[in-house]
């Protein structure tokens, strides 16, 4: 059995990679860095690092084969005798790789799974249709499957120099599932470590972005206000652990109302999730996980959407207009236009930004943006979110 993954980053090597190569797959890695391609077909390997803060285990990708993407005819002919195909390049690539990936499925003559292991919702439904704009209206993609990817896994960082002939490391937690929308894919696939097959993949998809996500993102958003380094440094401060537990709960309360309490989980899935943020041994940086903050704010993202469905479930968020103020503050300290991803709570710009879908909601979020805009700079960091005014100076 053969795999083609585009994308040789954290998730396409860190957990696609891995997980495919359990399942007895051998694969081809796809991507854009030439350097990347020449590591890997050179030393023929790299390593994936688990930790959970009490133990390490590393597991050994070895035999994998990488091609550039500017390698078109080669691309099309590993694609072509492929049994799956999977990417991690993010949502934006998708319409890149579409093109090669219908090139494949012309010339294949079995059945062919694509699985987007992609950020995105509807990451399945929006890579076909990418592929369909690319086919002969003749071609039917009713015999191949295509979904996306929920996975458990954060993957922090890769160690080493591509340049060099030490594997290279992918630095996980140890969860390993990923789920699947089981009636979207075609044939039988062979059993895959950790693959969840589900009916009801957006509920899935939610559950990931209005917990952890929403979690993850409140402890980066509000940590960097504070001056934390490391995510792992930002949920230890007791203020900032519990805004994200509430945040996570006004989600869950959310998901609860929409999808049933089973698939929400519980305070012991938040306190869980709240463990692997303490995770020191994945060294996660607060700017990693703030990063793209226009994206988060996005109507459906992890703070505004998560509000969302809060408020229509009757629960008043309070935790999640306070991350979304604090995201505002990261955007300005990195040169982003907080004032014009703002605007969005007066419904000026409801298309850029989440904040303007509820007055109630872009209300708590300004007078907290400028609660924070009072005291804090980029420069000077402090801690003020709850009346005290202490500086972080030496915080890591």
């Amino acid at each position: 059995m053969r795999a083609v993954i585009f994308g040789a980053g954290r998730i396409g090597c860190g957990f696609a990679g891995l997980a495919l190569q359990r399942a007895g797959y051998e694969i081809t890695f796809v991507t854009r860095n030439p350097e990347l391609v020449r590591h890997l077909n050179a030393v023929g390997r790299y390593r994936v690092r688990l930790v959970d803060g009490r133990r390490s285990e590393e597991h050994v990708v070895a035999g994998a084969q990488a091609l550039c993407v500017a390698d078109e005819d080669g691309v099309r002919r590993e694609l072509a005798v492929a049994d799956l195909v999977a990417t991690a390049v993010g949502a934006g690539r998708l319409p890149d790789v579409a093109p090669l990936i219908a090139a494949g499925l012309r010339q294949a003559e079995r059945t062919v799974n694509v699985i987007a292991f992609e950020n995105l919702v509807d990451a399945g439904p929006a890579l076909a249709a990418l592929v369909a704009r690319e086919l002969p209206a003749a071609f039917s993609l009713r015999d191949h499957g295509f979904s996306g990817a929920v996975v458990d896994r954060a993957v922090s960082r890769r160690w080493g120099d591509p340049r060099s002939s030490e594997p290279l490391v992918f630095i996980g937690d140890p969860p390993d599932r990923f789920y699947v929308h089981g009636p979207s894919l075609r044939g039988t696939l062979p059993p895959v470590p950790g693959m969840v097959e589900v009916e009801d993949f957006e509920a899935w998809f939610n559950r990931k972005l209005y917990t952890f996500s929403a979690g993850h993102a409140t402890t980066a958003y509000l940590g960097y206000v504070k001056g934390y380094r490391y995510i792992h440094a930002a949920i230890r401060d007791p203020e900032v652990r519990a805004t994200a537990l509430t945040a996570m709960r006004e989600g869950q309360s959310g998901l609860a109302a929409r999808y049933g309490r089973a698939l929400a989980g519980d305070e012991r899935d938040l306190e869980a999730i709240v463990s692997r943020f303490e995770n020191a041994a994945l060294s996660d940086s607060v700017g990693r996980v703030a990063r793209d903050p226009r994206r988060k704010l996005g109507p459906r993202e992890r703070l505004a959407g998560g509000a969302r469905l809060a408020a229509v479930a009757g629960v008043a968020p309070t935790a999640l207009p306070m991350a979304a103020a604090a995201a505002l503050c990261f955007a300005a300290g990195a040169g982003g236009a907080a004032e014009q991803l703002a605007m969005g709570w007066d419904n000026a710009e409801p298309q850029r930004s989440g904040l303007g879908f509820s007055k109630a909601f872009g209300v708590q979020v300004a007078s907290a943006w400028q609660e924070m805009q009072a005291s804090w700079r980029p420069d000077t960091p402090m801690v003020h979110l709850s009346g005290l005014d202490e500086p972080a100076g030496t915080r890591r």
